[in-house]
């Protein structure tokens, strides 16, 4: 198994991550496209929102027409928005040959309506979830959550943003127009074949999950280019790769400051050189362009940049230069216009009144450990004989409820892997982080979340309350967000009474 840039190693290194060589680089001789912008699905008027689910073709390479899935467009959904205190209400059709089930990422709503396998749509079959939207402003999503194939219905193109507006971020004079200085920024790695067809399988796919080799963003192969307006950019950033982990950063080593992660706005805006991304968090920066310069924003896949061990500065060294390893990648050029109006406001000292629970509060503690069962072989959704990958020894089974939890109480889980790194994703709540592999969580990860990187180093530790209903008939999950070890067991049920 790859070794994964360890957290520690990053905060460590990100300070100092660009030597002056690695200063304004040239990454890339292509001539940029322009990032696309999905479009926008208004949902705060409570108007249902058609969304079709279908198959079609989409142009990644000139020339080339790579078959893909969709909803309401050939690759990837519109963006969806919402509002707090507000009904979404939603109108899905299946019109594909297989079927289908759409969870809404980190949005807090009850199991009937919270899209997990159990509500998968067959083919020609519609479902129509009525959302009471009821949490703060925060950048979701929604992507294919169907049992056994969630990790090739994402990679073919079923997923979207979700974004919550609220009051008190409106009253914030953060940078808010949206495909203007608020963009939305899905980044995804994909492989192609020689005809342009999307090259994946489950059942080849390693331990550490399928890698694609080619970044795309918003649909589209990277390097993109956006122009912006000359000060301050927010940039909605969404992992939505199957395994990938990311580390983010400037080629100018320019500092931003990250405001929100998975469930909202943090206490207070965090200075960062470096950003660490596991598949399905989403994390909101804020950059500065008054200086009229353009930047380009770099996209490396963790695994090559410390496949020695060697942590993220000395692996950096060595990796530029070397033949045998893909180069930085320069994903997208935020061009400053000038005749774009600019949003100067300094940012505010303070965010989001964040509250923690009393450890009088907490009511029962939880234990889960992720393993890489290479001995398994179990039976699994249609046939599928590659159900390895197991929580608590025991893998993902439809019948079985795992965990039964109160409504409205407080607990801690404790989360450790027997291998490697794994994002641990629970559905209808944010959770805040109380231990990072045996560490004191960064200022960047004190904040709302709904996923969670942990490790073989030592356990990881959240606090959570769940303040809706999941029955029996509709559970939720808590799984691996590595999309191949989801779709290989590593998955539970519970319910929340």
């Amino acid at each position: 198994m790859s070794l994964r840039l360890s957290r520690r190693q990053l905060l460590a290194g990100s300070a100092s991550l660009f030597g002056a060589s690695l200063i304004s680089p040239a990454w890339s001789t292509t001539i940029p496209e322009k990032l696309p912008i999905p479009p926008q699905a208004d949902g705060t008027n409570e108007e249902p929102i058609d969304l079709r689910i279908r198959a079609g073709e989409h142009t990644f390479q000139a020339g080339l027409k790579t078959p893909t899935l969709g909803i309401n467009q050939d690759f990837l959904g519109p963006t969806i928005r919402t509002r707090r205190n507000t009904e979404l209400n939603l109108r899905y059709l299946n019109t594909l040959d297989e079927g289908v089930s759409i969870h809404g990422h980190g949005l807090h709503v009850p199991g009937d309506v919270d899209g997990g396998p159990q509500l998968e749509m067959a083919p020609g079959e519609g479902w129509q979830p009525s959302l009471s939207i009821v949490q703060p402003a925060a950048t979701c999503w929604y992507h294919s959550h169907t049992h056994g194939k969630t990790g090739g219905q994402v990679y073919r193109g079923l997923a979207g943003m979700i974004i919550i507006d609220d009051d008190e971020s409106d009253a914030m004079d953060l940078p808010n127009r949206y495909g203007v200085d608020d963009l939305p920024i899905i980044i995804q790695d994909r492989t192609f074949d020689a005809q342009g067809r999307f090259v994946y399988s489950l059942f080849d796919a390693d331990e550490d999950g399928w890698f694609g080799d080619t970044v795309v963003i918003n649909g589209a192969i990277a390097p993109l280019v956006a122009d912006v307006p000359a000060g301050k950019v927010r940039l909605r950033l969404l992992n939505g790769a199957n395994a990938r982990f990311y580390v983010i950063a400037f080629s100018d080593n320019r500092v931003f400051h990250k405001i929100a992660t998975d469930g909202g706005l943090l206490r207070a805006p965090v200075p960062m050189s470096t950003m660490e991304m596991s598949p399905g968090e989403r994390c909101e920066i804020i950059v500065d362009l008054g200086d009229a310069n353009p930047v380009e924003l770099l996209t490396f896949f963790e695994d090559e940049v410390d496949d020695e061990g060697e942590g993220i500065v000395g692996s950096l060294s060595t990796l530029v230069g070397r033949s045998d390893a893909a180069p930085p990648r320069a994903s997208l050029t935020l061009r400053p216009e000038a005749l774009l109006v600019a949003n100067n406001a300094p940012l505010p000292e303070k965010l989001a009144a964040l509250s923690h629970p009393e450890e009088h509060e907490i009511k029962n503690v939880r234990e889960f450990v992720l393993e890489m069962d290479h001995g398994g072989n179990h039976a699994g959704h249609d046939g599928h004989g590659k159900m390895d990958m197991t929580i608590n020894g025991a893998v993902m089974d439809m019948s079985v409820i795992n965990e039964r939890v109160g409504l409205g109480v407080w607990e801690r889980w404790r989360i450790r892997s027997d291998q490697g790194a794994h994002p641990f994703h629970i559905h209808g709540c944010s959770f805040l982080i109380e231990q990072m592999e045996g560490e004191v969580v960064p200022a960047d990860q004190q904040g709302w979340k709904d996923t969670a990187v942990l490790d073989d180093d030592d356990w990881s530790e959240i606090v959570v309350r769940f303040d809706h209903v999941a029955t029996e008939q509709y559970p939720y999950m808590y799984h691996c967000h590595i999309l191949e070890h989801e779709d290989r067991g590593m998955m539970g049920q519970f319910t929340v009474t």
